[in-house]
């Protein structure tokens, strides 16, 4: 699987809408044993809380990459930054770290 391929794709469709609209960057840095891996940026345009963030960001990957729809989890990388930061990509600091499951309320 090339996640660099995965990336591009994503970014031409849908992080440029994200990115304007909301202030919102993603990237898919792995995928291993089903496990999406998910850095995600945010700017002071997104008010939605870090859980809700990790996951819509966590289902949107998983629901439009055909690569990725057998994918039973995500780890979500959260990044707040701050409008005084934004020249300064080495100050972005990770704030939350989230863990998903996929279906994991919907099992028989």
């Amino acid at each position: 699987m090339d996640i660099n391929s995965i990336n591009r794709r994503h970014f031409k469709k849908y992080e440029k809408y994200y990115n304007v609209e909301f202030g919102v960057s993603t990237r898919l840095v792995d995928y291993k044993n089903g496990i999406l891996f998910i850095e995600v940026i945010i700017s002071s345009k997104w008010t939605i809380p870090a859980y809700k963030t990790a996951l819509e960001i966590a289902k949107h990957w998983k629901n439009t990459h055909p690569e990725l729809k057998y994918a039973i989890g995500a780890k979500i990388f959260i990044a707040d930054l701050n409008e005084e930061d934004k020249n300064t990509f080495s100050k972005i600091k990770i704030k939350y770290k989230k863990g998903i499951l996929f279906n994991y309320w919907n099992k028989n």
